[in-house]
This record gives C-alpha cells, structure tokens and sequence, in this order.
C-alpha cells in the first residue's frame, strides 16, 4: 500500500477527466485531508489543461501514474467499459480507489471486482452520490424507524435533458447511467434486495443510435413490496431544470417523497430556469454530496476504516440493472441474480 507516513492527508489522482472526473479534481483540490497530486487523460490537451490549471504531473496512462508510485489513492472516472481492467490494476497497486458508478457493466466483472476488494487491504468504495445525500438519508432513517410501517410501493424517477443522451455517444445506457442511482438507493433506504423485474423501453432515435430514450420497469422487493423505476434522458432543452428525479415510498402506516425538480432558486428573464444548488462552491470549497463523498472516502484512506458504501452493495444495483436490460430486451419477468459469494469462483 501507498501509504502516507504522516496520515494528516491523502495523496489523490484523479483518473479521467470528463465532466464528473473534473469535478473530482476541484473538490479534491480543496479538501484538508487530500494533496491532489496527478491527474491521467489520454487526451493530451484535456490532461495538459487541468494539470496547468492545478499545477499537478499528467499522465496519459494510469499504467504511467501507477509505476511512478505517487498515489495514496485514485478517484477512477473512466468510461463504464474500462472499470474493471483500471480497478484491478489500482488494486493489485495497494492503492486506495474511488470507483465513479457504476462499477462495471458485467455481471462477471461485478462478482469479480467484488470479490478482489473483499480480499484487499485498500479502501475500496463505489461512488454511490444519493448515500450522501441529506434527505435520502432521512428517508432511510424514516424507514429504520418504521415510520412507514410495512413498505407496499413506491415510485422512483431520474430524467435527464436529451444533450446528456447526446454526450453519452453509445458509451452507457439510460438505465445504468441514471437508473442506477435510484436502485441503490432503494436497496440502501428500505434494506431490501430487489428480486424480479420487468421492464419496457421507448425506441432509439437518430440522436441516440441505438440507445434507448426511457426505460421503464417494475422491481419486486424481497418482502413483496412493488416500485416502478422511469429513467429518461429526453427531456427537451428548453426545460427548466437538469434534473427532473423523484423518490417515494408508500407504506401501510406513512408515506414519504424526496423531490429534485425544484431547488428552490428560481431565475426568471428570458426564459425560466430552475438551477441545480446542491453542488454550489462555498467560500472557494465545493458542497453536496458529491463534496461529501469525496471527503468520506477520504477519511476512509486516514483511519483504514470500512467504506460506508460497498463493493457488493454496488454489484446489486449493477445486477438489478442488468435485469432490467433482460427484461427490455425479452419482454418476460427476469430474476435478479445474486452477487457471488466472497471467495467463490477464487
């Protein structure tokens, strides 16, 4: 392991710099517990970019940073496709690693890349955002105490505008680069495993190629309960937020619902918008849960601690995902295969 002999911060590269890897790297730049020391892009203007920007070394390959050894730890924001060689190789560094959502897209690389952290003496944590999120943590604490009573259905949304659709160019799917978030967080609030689903899925269009525009599905809870998921990126440019999501619960004693259409800061003249705050600088340093997050991990790496957030937690939601993708794709009810045990297969 690369550790710090001083324990007072944490050595921090970040490794792909597209939106989200970018917003690593000013959060880490201002965080107490990290020294952003690297950042890796193969694209040479991006890394030179950031680098002068920050003042840190560029690599163009996480082969380059890892064999100089100046990494504690390594927030990984590739493309889904390339998480489980980078990870691994991160891993097998003795490196601590952040692994963005979704951890991978395969079934084998999920059971995988959970068995290999299992078995590391790194901080390995997925990049899970709604854990750190103050109102799905109060709905889970609402859940825990049973103010609900017995969960029976619910109902989760994450819509996104059609330029994200654009940007993602065949690199994921609506399901797994939003409906991803909303399945975790289902499974962390209500301590349920999802069992079955089904599913359907709008048709692709000229802008997408082959991806679809929606899915929609149904997800059956280990204790009968009943929640339909719409994951969307086509929403037109003229609407007036990003993100259009919702999370509701309804129980036989109480109901809940976290709602993100509206911030609460409305800007009017020339059009309507409804600005997206919870990720807002404050006084030079990035809040939200993004922010949080980051600085979780972070203290992770300090005191050696287990993640809050976990490998196999993240492989379910990755499973249930892929179920989801069955069930569009046969048009039949599709079981959720469980993770692997630790240690089977090894």
């Amino acid at each position: 392991m690369n550790a710090n002999p001083d324990r007072s911060h944490v050595k921090v590269a970040v490794v792909g710099l597209g939106a989200i890897g970018q917003e690593h790297v000013d959060i880490y730049r201002a965080a107490p517990e990290a020294e952003l020391v690297a950042v890796v892009d193969p694209r040479a203007d991006v890394r030179e970019e950031v680098a002068t920007r920050t003042g840190v070394a560029a690599y163009a390959t996480l082969a380059d940073l890892l064999a100089e050894g100046a990494a504690d730890a390594i927030s990984l924001c590739t493309p889904d496709h390339l998480h489980f060689e980078d990870a691994t190789s991160i891993i097998a560094a003795g490196v601590h690693l952040l692994l963005e959502k979704p951890i991978t897209t395969d079934p084998a690389e999920a059971d995988a890349l959970t068995q290999i952290a299992e078995a590391s003496d790194v901080v390995v944590m997925p990049g899970h955002t709604l854990r750190f999120e103050p109102r799905y943590a109060a709905a889970r604490q609402a859940v825990a105490d049973g103010r609900l009573g017995q969960v029976q259905h619910g109902y989760l949304r994450r819509d996104n505008k059609v330029s994200v659709a654009d940007r993602a160019a065949g690199r994921t799917s609506v399901a797994f680069f939003l409906g991803i978030h909303d399945i975790d967080a289902l499974q962390w609030i209500t301590d349920q495993q999802v069992t079955e689903v089904q599913a359907l899925a709008t048709g692709a269009t000229e802008r997408t190629g082959q991806q679809a525009m929606a899915v929609l599905g149904t997800l059956r809870l280990a204790d009968g309960a009943v929640v339909q998921i719409e994951s969307a990126w086509n929403l037109p440019e003229d609407y007036p937020t990003d993100l259009d999501a919702a999370f509701r619960l309804v129980g036989n004693e109480a109901a809940l619902s976290v709602h993100s259409f509206d911030a609460g800061m409305h800007v009017a003249g020339g059009g309507f918008t409804l600005p997206m705050t919870a990720g807002a600088s404050l006084y030079g340093a990035a809040q939200g849960p993004l922010a949080l997050e980051l600085g979780t991990f972070l203290r992770c790496c300090l005191d050696d601690a287990v993640p809050p957030v976990t490998m196999r937690q993240a492989a379910s939601a990755v499973k249930v995902v892929i179920a989801l993708e069955e069930a569009v794709a046969s048009g039949l009810t599709v079981a959720v295969a469980p993770v692997a045990a630790a240690g089977a297969g090894a």
